[in-house]
Parts: C-alpha cells; structure tokens; sequence
C-alpha cells in the first residue's frame, strides 16, 4: 500500500492506524451501545442492555491483545488519535487457511473511508503475514453498507442461507460471501494504484 504519510508502519493507512484495545476504548464502546439498528445488522438481533460489568469482562477478556475464544480485537482510531470503531480477527482455521472478521465503526464516524481501511489492513496482515488462504463473510440482505463494500473488496457471493436470522418482528436471510489471498491483491493492487 503506497501511504502518504512518511510513516511506513505496517498498522497505519493513510486515514486510520489500528492498535490494541485498551481500558478506555472499552468505555467508548459501551457508550456506542444504543443504536438498535446497527445492532440488529451486526449482532444480529437487539440484546439486552450492556452494563459496566460486560464492559470489565470484555475488556479483561480481549484488552490489550489478550485472545480469549480466539479473538484478536483491534482499536480503530484516526491519525489524530481519535477513536472511531474496533475491529476483530476470529475464526481462524489455520489447516485450512480460513477466517473472519467483525467490525463496527461508530456511527458519527461513518461514510469516511476509515473502515474499509482498517479491514484492508487486516486483509493484508491475514494474507501475506499469516498466510491465510481465504476471507469469509455473512451479512443480512438487507445490510446495504456491507454489499457494497464487499464488491469493493472484491469478495465474491457464495450463497444464501434463507431465513435464519430473526429480528424486527421477522425472518431474513443472510449472505454468504468469501474472498482469497489472490483475489485480495489484486484487487487490493487496482485500488492502490494511483
């Protein structure tokens, strides 16, 4: 990735750097827990209420890089330091080469191209350092934001699973999609280019 900044860190675009999740960035995301709609599309379905104790809990589980349950969480924060979202490596199969990754960002922070950043340098770190093969991913259909960036990532529909998601009163069905380590640099190359 070219990077317009004279920092060449491997965990920085130009846009947003990713970095551990610490105490404080625990404290963002339970405020960020009162939007039911961005709930139900990532979850998905409403939950109960998060309370400070799930705030401890989660962060004495995944803080600071700790990888309980096989889940690396990311802190997604501009290069002004201001803290936009997070974002997960999970899943892992390393015999066969295959993973997945969560992500939010915060509402008053979206649209501005901090996510699709943050997810392409995970892509990168997956591929090229920890020679994973392939990206796989589900989404609701009616997650808008999510199919589009799928398309620019260049990941590939695989499926749908009709109406196993119920929320809102109704079922949905939810898409498969994948992309591999081929499909990512090149489309990773094309987007980077200019």
């Amino acid at each position: 990735m070219e990077n317009d900044s004279k920092n060449d860190y491997f965990w920085q675009g130009r846009l947003v750097r990713l970095r551990a999740m610490n105490e404080v960035d625990t404290r963002i995301w339970l405020e960020n827990q009162f939007e039911s709609d961005v709930d139900r599309t990532l979850n998905p379905g409403i939950e109960l209420p998060a309370t400070e104790s799930d705030r401890a809990d989660f962060y004495a589980r995944f803080g600071e890089f700790r990888n309980e349950s096989g889940r690396t969480m990311f802190t997604i924060e501009t290069l002004d330091g201001i803290v936009v979202g997070g974002l997960n490596l999970n899943g892992i199969n390393q015999r066969h080469g295959t993973f997945s990754i969560g992500s939010r960002i915060y509402t008053q922070h979206q649209g501005k191209g901090y996510f699709e950043e943050a997810k392409r340098i995970v892509l990168r770190y997956c591929f090229s350092e920890l020679r994973l093969h392939k990206y796989n991913a589900s989404v609701l259909e009616t997650n808008e934001a999510m199919l589009r960036h799928f398309k620019r990532i260049g990941a590939k529909p695989e499926g749908r699973r009709r109406e196993v998601v119920y929320t809102n009163g109704r079922f949905y069905d939810e898409l498969l999609f994948g992309l591999t380590a081929e499909e990512f640099a090149e489309n990773d190359r094309i987007e980077y280019r200019t």
